[in-house]
């Protein structure tokens, strides 16, 4: 078999977002790129896209469920949370949820990000959170 030098139109691409010792009474919190509870953290919350495309997933990985109280998970396109994104989360540690083509578009040059909020009763207060956007790139002019 011969490897070609080619590449699809679309590429699907994940894009990752975190918080350490998830707290309670967050609003509209933007998620950062990199954050360590002993080192200094990466203030870059979003991400450049150089393509258009579709955020088609995005999904959620805690390191410990909470029992109680509700966080929200979504993802936002030049800092606006996409409403067809949020997930609402209770109990769960793990999840994710797919997005039909077209219901979260961005163009080139839009940044994709993801944003918490977390009601005055969540109790997972000491877990750590990493959000993945799922995003498939439109590749056509290059």
């Amino acid at each position: 078999m011969n490897i070609v030098n080619t590449i699809s139109k679309g590429q699907l691409v994940r894009l990752q977002f975190m918080q350490d010792n998830l707290a309670a009474s967050q609003t509209d919190v933007q998620l950062l790129v990199a954050e360590v509870a002993s080192a200094a953290n990466l203030a870059v919350d979003e991400i450049c896209m150089p393509w258009a495309g579709d955020i088609v997933g995005i999904s959620y990985d805690l390191s410990a469920a909470g029992t109680a109280g509700t966080l929200t998970v979504g993802a936002t396109i030049n800092g606006t949370e996409d409403a067809d994104t949020t997930q609402t989360i209770t109990t769960a540690a793990r999840g994710g949820v797919a997005v039909p083509r077209g219901k979260a578009h961005f163009t080139a040059g839009q940044y994709i990000g993801a944003e918490i909020t977390t009601d005055g009763s969540w109790n997972g207060t000491s877990s750590d959170l990493v959000v993945t956007v799922w995003c498939l790139v439109e590749l056509g002019g290059i």
